[in-house]
């Protein structure tokens, strides 16, 4: 039994599902409106085993006349026919090289962007030059770059299935938003750390432009079509020195000259400039770019580094614009490489530090990061926990040795003397207040000038007045009373 074939209808243009019946013929009625899905539909493949609609799109461009036939509403809104075993559903972008549709995959039950080479049966070396963007992107894997599913060759015709993005190109959602210089710079933070990661994995893009970054439905920018890319791992042949590659008004001066050799990461960076540049302004900083070829603008490129007239500061156009971010951007698209980043991490980091303090130091921390912090606080609130529960346990063994100092003996026993108490004043523990002289029956405080005139032999340490008197001692006259003495001191002096 053949897989149900997805469809859209051409009168109610909801999406139907058709299922082969039992001798293989399908029906071609709608289940919601009743109508016929497409009048024009034959299950019929010609040579290149692509369906006649596709093959349409794929080597004719519909003309102006067409617009208003039926055909075209449904096959541009609708089905499109199928190319292996992908359905086409609408048709998403054309370029000289290939087009671009929404197609289905039955197989893995998802939506694709699926890019078809136009030229049918290309040569070995139109096929290499085609799968090297998915070379390049299947590599990478980064969330603000479009990922590669899979790629083929079916019947003649090359494809490359594409994670698809729901969003539109950053030129037209520059158009149809305002972007402030925090949103814009986060924009580029974002593209800069996605451009550096593909460094990182030896690619360079060498077409970094608006139309090949998509802003999806929220707010995120993807990186696509690297159709020109270059690894550093291969020794292509595909781009020889003195040929020009890539969009004039983004090309950064070397690689509009054609020294492919020099072209290198700080390329790519000038391009991110450009970007930033023109969603800040609203304007190119080099327009002359846009409106020549490559040789006009190659020959302008060549007076050399400093020669060429700089391009206006962007706070010129628009003085909104924070300063720190003008200084960004004038030092991305730098016409001398060694005076620009080095390095689209740079770029990034610069960007990131100018979000952190728009945002007033509020830090993004990283799950490891974070992960560290949170495990160095419980420890620091375990040890804060064990300490608060062992401190009365502590507190108690001191009060009961201080309270016992002589380790639980009678207040008799500790004022006889003994061979392991203190003999002079130096050796009296800084807590014993009382000095005893059980020999002349008197007791001292530890300040007492007596105690310095005492045979050691007679000094006993005592722990308090009470032990004292349960020793038979009294108080010497210096000493009189034991306790409160400054204050009786203080009496007698009135």
């Amino acid at each position: 039994m053949s897989a149900p074939v997805r469809m859209v209808c051409g009168g109610c243009l909801r999406s139907v599902e058709v299922s082969p019946g039992p001798a293989g013929e399908t029906s071609n009625l709608c289940p919601y409106c009743g109508r016929d899905i497409d009048s024009r539909q034959d299950s019929t493949e010609d040579q290149t085993g692509i369906t006649k609609p596709i093959e349409w799109m794929l080597e004719a461009e519909p003309r102006a006349s067409d617009s208003s036939s039926g055909w075209t509403e449904t096959w541009s809104r609708g089905s499109l026919g199928s190319l292996g075993r992908f359905q086409l559903r609408e048709r998403l972008g054309d370029g000289s090289f290939g087009q671009v549709f929404l197609a289905f995959d039955p197989r893995l039950d998802r939506d694709v962007a699926l890019k078809v080479l136009k030229q049918p049966n290309p040569t070995e070396r139109v096929m290499e030059r085609f799968f090297r963007e998915a070379r390049a992107a299947a590599r990478l894997d980064h969330p603000n770059i479009v990922a590669v599913h899979d790629a083929g060759f079916d019947n003649g015709r090359c494809w490359v299935a594409f994670h698809f993005v729901s969003g539109r190109p950053l030129n037209w959602y520059r158009d149809q938003h305002r972007l402030d210089p925090p949103t814009a710079a986060r924009i580029l933070r974002d593209l800069a750390d996605a451009v550096d990661h593909a460094h990182r994995q030896g690619v360079l893009h060498r077409d970094i432009k608006p139309a090949n970054v998509l802003i999806d439905d929220h707010g995120r920018p993807r990186l696509i079509d690297f159709g020109l890319a270059q690894r550093s791992d291969l020794d292509s042949s595909l781009t020889f020195d003195g040929a020009v590659v890539g969009t004039p008004a983004y090309m950064s001066p070397e690689q509009a000259l054609g020294f492919n050799r020099q072209v290198d990461e700080r390329s790519d960076v000038f391009s991110l400039g450009v970007i930033f540049f023109e969603i800040l302004s609203g304007e190119r900083p080099y327009p002359a770019a846009s409106r020549s070829g490559p040789s006009h603008e190659a020959a302008e490129l060549s007076l050399g580094p400093g020669e060429c007239p700089p391009p206006p500061s962007v706070r010129t156009i628009h003085p909104a614009v924070p300063a720190a971010l003008d200084r960004i951007c004038m030092r991305a698209i730098a016409q001398d490489p060694r005076d620009r980043y080095a390095s689209a991490r740079s770029l990034a980091d610069d960007l990131d530090q100018l979000l952190l303090q728009h945002r007033g130091g509020k830090i993004r921390l990283s799950f490891p990061v974070t992960t560290i912090i949170l495990g160095l606080a419980a420890a620091l609130l375990l040890v804060i926990g064990i300490r608060a529960a062992v401190a009365p346990w502590n507190d108690a063994m001191r009060s009961a040795a201080s309270a016992n100092p002589a380790g639980g003996a009678s207040p008799a026993a500790s004022a006889a003397p003994s061979s392991d108490q203190p003999r002079s004043l130096l050796d009296v523990p800084s807590s014993v207040q009382l000095i005893g002289n059980p020999s002349k029956g008197r007791y001292h405080l530890s300040t007492c000038p007596t105690i310095q005139s005492m045979n050691p032999s007679n000094k006993v340490v005592l722990r308090d007045a009470d032990a004292a008197r349960a020793a038979g001692l009294q108080p010497c006259a210096h000493c009189r009373p034991p306790v409160g003495l400054a204050r009786q001191k203080t009496n007698d002096a009135r």
